[in-house]
């Protein structure tokens, strides 16, 4: 979501470049998912603001991800079109609520069902790279990208990729890389090695 944009589907509520914290390093963009309507109930605020939304552990869209991976890996490209076009199709049946008070569209979105042969070369390539980007898409915000591209073996190559990208916009990204076989993981806090009193060994490169 961006400055201007209705926010949770209300186009009389408009997100402004206010609400973010410090959109000269981290940009004006917000992600919505992990927030509640400011007229919601559940919302409380004692010097601080609190809410009693759940955290969802695991998604239904997130599963059927997680189904057409596996259909793609075991060749089964055809059947790994259902379950991604379902996600597709939910997409596209949001996005009328995306309009603003009179009635104009936020932005000119486009989104269409995979059709092998029509709009698309359903190969196993191409099907890879479709749940890839459906991926990214659906699960935009919610802090699960880095653990599929770990999985998918490209997490090094991305993570180096977006820093190239950032580092002429972004001052404190200057220093920063991606080393693999390190950066997978973060190092052990010393105090729980020494409280594990060697039962502990330190992450690779740390």
């Amino acid at each position: 979501m961006a400055p201007g944009q209705p926010y949770k589907y209300n186009s009389n509520l408009i997100f402004t470049k206010e609400a973010i914290r410090d959109a000269a390093d981290y940009g004006y963009l917000k992600s919505q998912k992990e927030l509640v309507r400011p007229d919601c109930g559940c919302l409380l605020y004692d010097g601080w603001q609190f809410n009693s939304m759940n955290q969802r552990i695991l998604r239904y869209d997130e599963v059927l991800l997680w189904q057409a991976e596996i259909l793609i890996q075991l060749d089964r490209i055809t059947e790994a079109l259902v379950p991604i076009n379902k996600i597709r199709t939910r997409a596209a049946n949001s996005i009328g609520l995306l309009r603003m008070a009179n009635g104009n569209p936020v932005m000119n979105y486009k989104v269409e069902n995979y059709k092998p042969g029509v709009n698309c070369n359903w190969t196993k390539e191409f099907a890879w790279k479709a749940l890839q980007w459906e991926a990214r898409l659906e699960m935009a915000g919610e802090g699960r990208r880095f653990f599929d591209l770990q999985r998918w073996g490209i997490l090094e190559k991305t993570m180096n990729d977006y820093f190239a990208a950032e580092k002429p916009r972004r001052a404190y990204y200057s220093p920063a890389r991606f080393s693999k076989g390190r950066d997978e993981f973060l190092p052990i806090p010393q105090n729980q090695i020494n409280w594990a009193k060697g039962n502990y060994t330190q992450n690779v490169g740390y």
